[in-house]
């Protein structure tokens, strides 16, 4: 049973951008990073409908198995709002005779959450020019 998920957030502090060898002789990469994640509510807050926290901030490891995922690592940063689909999973482990419950997401897509306060600006890599585009072109051409 596969359980689809969104989750809205912030980015934590640990990114982990490992190397998997495969059994196949292939390896894989994956980034490892967290989400801090509240539930809202609306509610009046001087006179104004406003979201506001509502419970304790949860925190949801996350895997991304990507080829992109070396530059998505170059690119995040600690605190950035983002928004991450993917399958939940759950997994549990042993830790003083207890068993503890986890939930993790396997990411397939993840975005910067433009609705966020948080974001002050954008910086984007000027676009190739024609001829940069050409040039590209040839050097990826198998022939």
């Amino acid at each position: 049973m596969s359980i689809s998920i969104v989750v809205r957030g912030n980015l934590g502090q640990s990114f982990e951008l490992k190397e998997i060898n495969r059994s196949d002789g292939e390896t894989s990469t994956v980034l490892n990073f967290s989400i801090a994640s509240n539930r809202f509510k609306r509610q009046k807050v001087d006179g104004q409908d406003r979201y506001v926290a509502a419970g304790p901030t949860e925190w949801l490891e996350c895997e991304y198995w990507n080829r992109r995922a070396a530059h998505l690592h170059s690119l995040l940063v600690k605190g950035m709002p983002v928004v991450v689909e993917g399958e939940e999973l759950s997994e549990t482990y042993e830790k003083d005779g207890q068993t503890i419950k986890t939930r993790k997401i396997r990411v397939e897509n993840i975005y910067l959450n433009l609705n966020s306060e948080r974001i002050a600006s954008i910086t984007l890599n000027p676009s190739r020019t024609s001829d940069q585009a050409a040039a590209a072109d040839d050097n990826n051409n198998p022939l």
